[in-house]
């Protein structure tokens, strides 16, 4: 079929319709049964293959590792959770591929539990890390008070289990509870802390600093230019994905929308895209992989 120009509606076909589309990740994302997902070392390769994905939350658009290890389309979540095999791989998982520092794992994408592959850890970090440190985001209002008395204690204790944060941090009553739930989740949406072990006897998160976790990924981002980081993420991600919507792209990778919308256009200029296309039966535009138009 001949390429796609802008807005140009596209009619289903046996070459581009949504279910082609689908097809296309259904292998990248690993949902079927023949490419599912059965262990650790395929794990690590699929997070490798993909650069990024959830852990646990499929459907939205990302390559998702429990739906790789089921081998199947946004496979229901049962009642009881322990009795889910694809479930509790995943749980088994990230706790050991981060803890050999194989990949990253922290609320990186969309709010939600993720895993970055290594070779796309500095073009994150590029983009997500704000410069002069967290010092400078709590002087600028960026960061809250709780976040910057727990990276207070972790620069000064280095890792450390989450009741020593608490009591470090002052905020160890129950009634401060989700207070400093927002602040763990701020500080690893803004990378600057992260979970790096799970204790069970008992049962407690370990938290580290980034800088102290990641010094060669950070090394790595501060060698790149925003907009090549911005391109690693954005062309990797149609390479995988197939298609996508830019702004919802950059509203889960809390990415600028600008600094996407540049990276897609670069895309487009190499003919790795075709942007601006209506798809049949789905509102608004989308932007799709040049082979699959």
């Amino acid at each position: 079929m001949r390429a796609a120009r802008a807005g140009k509606v596209i009619a289903p076909s046996a070459t581009l319709g949504l279910d082609a589309l689908e097809r296309h990740r259904d292998h990248h994302f690993r949902r079927t049964p023949k490419r599912r997902v059965a262990g650790e070392k395929s794990a690590l390769a699929f997070i490798n293959e993909v650069g990024f994905c959830t852990g646990f939350s499929a459907g939205l658009g990302l390559p998702c590792l429990r739906e790789a290890i089921a081998g199947e389309r946004e496979p229901k979540i049962p009642e009881h959770l322990q009795h889910d095999y694809a479930i509790g791989m995943t749980w088994n998982i990230k706790d050991t591929l981060p803890a050999k520092r194989l990949v990253y794992y922290g609320k990186a994408l969309a709010g939600r539990p993720s895993f970055i592959a290594r070779d796309m850890m500095g073009a994150f970090l590029r983009l997500r890390i704000e410069p002069g440190g967290y010092a400078k985001l709590y002087q600028r209002g960026l960061l809250g008070h709780c976040a910057k008395l727990v990276m207070d204690a972790l620069t000064k204790r280095g890792a450390s289990e989450t009741m020593a944060l608490k009591l470090a941090s002052g905020y160890s009553q129950p009634r401060h509870r989700a207070e400093f739930d927002r602040a763990m989740k701020d500080l690893q949406t803004k990378f600057l802390a992260l979970k790096v072990e799970e204790r069970y006897e008992p049962f407690t998160y370990v938290w580290d600093t980034l800088e102290h976790r990641w010094p060669e990924a950070l090394k790595e981002s501060r060698a790149l230019s925003k907009s090549d980081a911005a391109y690693r993420i954005v062309r990797r991600y149609f390479e995988i994905a197939g298609f996508g919507n830019e702004r919802a792209l950059a509203r889960m990778l809390q990415i600028d929308p600008v600094i996407v919308d540049a990276a897609a256009r670069r895309l487009e200029r190499e003919n790795l895209i075709a942007r601006e296309v209506h798809l049949a039966r789905m509102p608004g535009k989308y932007s799709v992989l040049r082979e699959l138009v």
